[in-house]
This record gives C-alpha cells, structure tokens and sequence, in this order.
C-alpha cells in the first residue's frame, strides 16, 4: 500500500505531532508498505537521513505568517500517487494541498488538535468532510475537540504510540546521586513549568534538568533566579531528538505540569514509563490521564497546586523502591497499550476498511 502523509514538521524537529508521524511512516514501512512524507522546511535546518526510513520530501518555507509557514513548493509536492492521503490537523497548508488534488484517493485526518484560529476553520471543515475517517488517540480528545462536532460517525480511536527499544534501554539513575527529576518540553505558558519552579524550592533536597526552548524561557530564568533555585537547576535548551534517552538517564523521574488542555497527550510521559521512570501529572481532563495511572505508573497532582506538586516531588524524592515499583510498571504499560507498531498496525487495518469499502 502507498500511504502518503502531509504533515507539517518531520524529524529531525522534535514535538509530540512530529513524533507521531515518524512512528507512523517508520511502522508502517517496517511491515512492509510504501510510505512518503510532505513536510515543511524552514531557514536554517539541514536535515539528516539517518533515522528516515521512509521517503521524505520537504518543501522549503521562505518565513513564518503567525503559525503558518509560507511554503509554495508544498502545495506541488503533495501531488504524489497515493492509495491514502493521511493528513495531519491543525495543518491548513496540507488541508488546501489535499482539496486540491484530483482523483478519489480516499484520505485520513489524525485530529492532532483544533486550529487556534477560526480563519482556517472553513477549509479544515471542507477536508473533514471528505475525509473517510478521523483519528484521535482518546476518548476525552474527541470531547474537548470543537472542529469534530458533527464528525462523531467517522472518528476512530487509536492511541499514540512509541518506539519503545530506544528507551528500554537507558540505564537506572546513578546510585548515590542526589535525587534528580527532568521536564522535556517548550517553555510555554501551558506546561506549567512556573509551577514546577515554584514547588521545586520548597524540596531543597530535589534538582531539576529543563530539556526545551520556547518564548517562556526568559521568564523562567528570571524565576528561578528570584527563588534562588538557580543551583539546583539545569537548562539544556533545545536538545537533539537523538540524545534525549541520553538526558533521561540522569532523571529519577519526570514532571510534567501543564495547566490547559493544550496538552492533549503527553507523548513525553510514554517516553519516560517505557525508560522505566515514574511520572508526575496534573489533573488534566485530556488524554494525560489515560497515559498515566495515578498510584500504578506515577502520581497526580491537582492543576496549579504549587504545595500538591512540592509534596508529590519529595515522595518520590525519598522513596527509591517506590520510584522502582512505578517505573516497572509504566514499562509494562507502554509495551502492552503504547507501542509503534500497534499504532502502525491499527492504522493500516483502518486504511484497508476504507479501501475495501471504496472497492
């Protein structure tokens, strides 16, 4: 089968959305169809092939108007033969490149999240309408999704999943350190992570690693200096996709504090069960807490409680044998609901229904 993917970033950027078009492509190429991606390339970035597995072609964006890349060259190279187009939202650029191509190809839309502006909303609707079917990792995705009210009837529900062999093999904590805990993420408003400084300087013994960049950044800084927690943390910036199971050895366990339901899954809480670490999340209605069992694979925190997160933080500080407990069994979680190629393997069943409904 060739499934062609319009996505809007790929690999080597890193975010939630670009890692789940890389475990799609790369699972199914790996059992076995054809797989090509579209994706936009900005200034500056000179991509490496040496994680792709399947055929990427990269249109290059000239600049930015808000959260929409001027990219000419995307609307041409979407046009490649296809069995299903699979179209990644919010995305306009792709929306307008699969309305116009010609032909019946029958087309998929994974409901990443809502558009933020109501100016695409129009054509968003017009390729949900042609669209074959929806896809959405959870059950509370669907609820909070305005864009799908009406599109019920489509929608099919497949969780994210992961490459669970790059994390199963990062190594425990050094012993005898002192008790280490790791936010991987943008530094935005939603994640909370103002919060998380916050409770970090009412845990003297606990010190904190920040993977991520983001417009927030300064802010934290300044934060972190005013709470004289400047010792006990760590900004790494921006890291490479390829090194992250590299910064996770070092943690104990992760944090992952956001406030608004602009997090939607968290596919950094996988990431870190399948290393073995315990998570800490908020009381998110979304789908964190289909990712993380409270008391089974990590502990969960009220949204925005500053002395909630401090006390959760030092448990696992100073219980060991908990963090072990929690890590083992957010391993297994991941290897029996989480992986890629169940991802990939539910997809593909989902594009033959279509193509066998179509004739």
């Amino acid at each position: 089968m060739r499934i062609l993917h319009l996505a809007k970033y790929y690999w080597p950027r890193s975010g939630g959305m670009e890692r789940v078009v890389q475990g799609l492509a790369e699972g199914a190429t790996a059992l076995g169809h054809q797989v090509e991606v579209v994706a936009i390339e900005g200034r500056g970035r000179t991509p490496s092939a040496g994680r792709q597995r399947s055929s990427v072609t990269r249109a290059f964006s000239f600049a930015a108007l808000g959260s929409q890349e001027i990219a000419p060259g995307y609307i041409a190279a979407a046009w490649k033969r296809a069995d299903i187009i699979h179209v990644h939202h919010p995305h306009p650029l792709a929306d307008l490149a699969c309305l116009l191509r010609a032909g019946r190809t029958p087309v998929v839309v994974t409901q990443h999240a809502d558009s933020r502006r109501s100016i695409y909303r129009p054509v968003t609707g017009l390729v949900l309408r042609r669209a074959a079917a929806v896809v959405v990792p959870s059950r509370a995705h669907l609820a909070l999704s305005t864009e799908l009210v009406g599109w019920e009837s489509k929608v099919e529900v497949i969780p994210f999943g992961i490459d669970e062999s790059r994390w199963q093999t990062v190594p425990p904590p050094p012993p005898g350190a002192a008790p280490r805990a790791i936010f991987i993420g943008r530094l935005v408003a939603y994640k909370g992570l103002d919060i998380l400084l916050r409770a970090l300087e009412r845990v003297p013994e606990l010190r904190l690693d920040v993977v991520g960049s983001g417009p927030e950044g300064p802010r934290l800084r300044t934060l972190a200096q005013a709470l004289a927690i400047t010792d006990r943390v760590r900004w790494y910036g921006e890291y490479p996709d390829e090194d992250l199971p590299r910064r996770m050895a070092d943690a104990d366990f992760l944090v992952l504090p956001s406030v608004t339901v602009e997090e939607m899954f968290g596919l950094v809480v996988l990431e870190a069960m399948a290393a073995g670490r315990p998570v800490i999340t908020t009381a998110l209605p979304s789908a964190v807490r289909e990712v993380n069992v409270p008391g089974v694979t990590g502990l969960e925190v009220p949204l925005r409680d500053v002395q909630a997160l401090a006390e959760a933080l030092e448990t696992l500080s100073q219980d060991a044998a908990r963090r072990r407990t929690l890590g083992d069994a957010g391993r297994r979680r991941v290897t029996e609901h989480f992986t890629q190629t169940a991802m990939a393997e539910r997809h593909i069943e989902l594009y033959q229904r279509i193509r066998a409904a179509r004739g």
